[in-house]
């Protein structure tokens, strides 16, 4: 997890959400104990307090502010994470990086990440 690297350098970016897709899960078929099984297996990678803050820009303040044991061992938690990891999706709205300003583009879902030329003089390895 490469999180405590990115710290300060840009991370997170912020979300401005101007459309938000939340998949009904009746439409896409879904499987209870394989739908925990997963978040189970990545919720170590996960920095929660980051996940609310990106939820809550994108319109969604249900998720608690801390992620108790009792969550993380309850079968209908995990299945509603699910729905927030695999179900919302960013249609339209823009990135921004908390340190430059810099603003990325997000289009049908996409985030456009590219940069102009003389920006691409000033990377750093």
């Amino acid at each position: 997890n490469n999180t405590d690297k990115a710290n300060g350098k840009g991370y997170p970016l912020k979300i401005t959400a101007v459309e938000v897709r939340v998949d009904d899960t009746d439409e896409i078929g879904t499987d209870p104990s394989k739908e925990a099984s997963f978040v189970r297996g990545i919720l170590s990678m996960i920095d929660w307090s980051i996940l609310v803050q990106a939820a809550a820009q994108m319109g969604l303040n249900t998720l608690p502010p801390t992620l108790t044991e009792d969550m993380a061992q309850s079968e209908e938690f995990l299945r509603a994470l699910y729905h927030v990891l695999m179900n919302v999706h960013l249609v339209k709205g823009m990135l921004t990086c908390p340190d430059t300003g810099r603003e990325f583009p997000v289009t049908n879902g996409i985030a456009d990440f590219s940069m102009e030329e003389e920006e691409c003089e000033n990377v750093r390895y």
